[in-house]
């Protein structure tokens, strides 16, 4: 059988560390990674030979303010397709992105 290499960015991600967390029942079936998304130092990492690249990294709570509108299309937008290329680039065959809840609008 052969082993699924997946890599889970957003190392300490609710989502991510849930994620690895269940796959770990099947370690014969995946062999997972974790990537830290906050300095930068993951431009660096090659996506070389990866199955799935499972993108979690994000701003999960939005706040009201304004003033954090730019920081949250920086992350939640611009990381995601800066992401999705660099899987494209070094022939990644699946790249998921988990968005977050408040792309579904908030509950009147």
């Amino acid at each position: 059988m052969t082993t699924k290499k997946i890599l889970i960015t957003g190392a300490n991600s609710y989502i991510g560390t849930s994620f690895e967390k269940w796959l770990g029942q099947w370690p014969d079936k995946y062999s997972v990674e974790t990537v830290d998304m906050i300095d930068g130092s993951w431009r660096e990492k090659s996506f070389v030979g990866y199955d799935v690249v499972f993108h979690v990294a994000g701003i999960a709570h939005v706040s009201a303010d304004p003033s954090k509108e730019d920081l949250y299309y920086k992350i939640n937008r611009d990381l995601a397709i800066e992401t999705a290329e660099k899987a494209k680039v070094d022939g990644g065959k699946q790249f998921i992105f988990m968005s977050s809840m408040i792309v579904y609008g908030k509950d009147e």
